[in-house]
């Protein structure tokens, strides 16, 4: 089963009122969890900010979130 990265930047709300946070998908679709996971923190980690800042989702062929990098709180 195929799985997708979708990247979340977390940033402050801008200054024109666009409070959307930036999003977008890995170009790679992976065939383990294990693996999408992988790549997403690769990823973050080349990326020139604090990686604290910076979210990843894994999905399903569905759309359904498998995992992801936000702590639960609790």
């Amino acid at each position: 089963m195929p799985y997708a990265v979708e990247i979340t930047l977390a940033e402050p709300p801008s200054a024109d009122g666009d409070d959307a946070l930036p999003m977008y998908l890995l170009p790679e679709t992976f065939d383990t969890v294990g693996d999408a996971k992988a790549a997403a923190e690769a990823h973050i980690a080349g990326l020139p900010r604090d990686p604290a800042t910076v979210f990843f989702a894994i999905t399903d062929q569905n759309g359904l979130t498998v995992t992801t990098s936000a702590k639960q709180a609790g």
